[in-house]
């Protein structure tokens, strides 16, 4: 418990996409703005948990502090659905379409379309979901470890998370599904998962929330984790993992250019994590 007293990554992290917000907020919104607001309120209940309990030495209240970076997180990401009427930004879609067709001739989405199968359906929409499954499962195991492993999992998340979230704001967009509606001759036909896989997706969408793509992110950073600290695991998602990415298009949810996106903004955050990690061994070191 030497390292309790200190903030963690991820809390300067999410606290400082929260300021941001505020700051944005404030300026393009109004400081009486329901959002404005709403996002104070996310700031200040942050806030409460991290100086309650970021002294105390009881391991349990600990992973209660973790655990409720899981919930600032889950927030943090629905933030889009109010911020970007609030700020009246105009979605990108048109861009990030342009910039598939100058690299591809035509975004994925439509490429696909003519392939789409009832059963290869099932399947995309099994591995889109299989995303959820390994996100919150992934963050639910780290809990039941021990304090220092559970922590570098959610660290690691955490910190990403709001960099990708970050990008949702500054280039709204709602993907192909929805601003393509026209490109498609035939909606996608599947049967229970495909049902059940669009119930979620429409029940918990941020609805700007394509660009970065966060199921490649945030599935690159637990692969990464996964292939350090659980290679069994690492062994049987990997394959999984492809499926999820390849579904993001085939789906119609994602431009290409947000999965590249996704991806670099993993190797930046992989970047900046190896140099925290390097400059926290010098100090304890020193």
């Amino acid at each position: 418990m030497a390292d309790a007293p200190r903030l963690w990554a991820h809390e300067v992290a999410q606290g400082l996409l929260i300021l941001g917000l505020l700051v944005w907020l404030g300026v393009g919104a109004g400081l009486s703005h329901p959002a404005t607001w709403m996002i104070a309120g996310l700031g200040a209940f942050q806030v409460m948990v991290v100086v309650t309990l970021r002294s105390s030495a009881s391991t349990l209240l600990q992973k209660l502090r973790l655990a409720t970076a899981y919930l600032v997180g889950l927030a943090l990401f629905s933030a889009p659905r109010i911020v970007v009427p609030a700020l009246g930004l105009t979605s990108r879609d048109a861009l990030l379409l342009e910039l598939d067709r100058a690299l591809w001739g035509e975004t994925p989405a439509v490429l696909l379309a003519p392939y789409a199968r009832p059963w290869l359906t099932e399947l995309m929409s099994a591995c889109y979901l299989s995303y959820h499954l390994y996100f919150h499962g992934a963050l639910a195991y780290a809990l039941l470890q021990p304090l220092e492993k559970g922590r570098r999992l959610f660290e690691w998340m955490f910190t990403a998370l709001p960099a990708g979230i970050a990008g949702y704001l500054l280039v709204p967009a709602m993907g192909p599904l929805k601003a393509l509606a026209g490109s498609f001759e035939a909606p996608l036909v599947g049967g229970p998962i495909t049902a059940l896989n669009d119930w979620v997706v429409r029940s918990g969408s941020a609805v700007y929330d394509v660009f970065p793509s966060l199921h490649v992110l945030m599935t690159c950073v637990i692969l990464d984790h996964d292939r350090r600290e659980h290679p069994l695991r690492f062994q049987w998602m990997l394959p999984v993992g492809v499926g999820l990415l390849v579904s993001t298009v085939y789906l119609r949810y994602h431009y290409a250019i947000d999965l590249l996106a996704g991806f670099f903004w993993f190797m930046g955050a992989r970047l900046w994590w190896s140099w925290l990690a390097v400059r926290r061994l010098r100090a304890s070191g020193s």
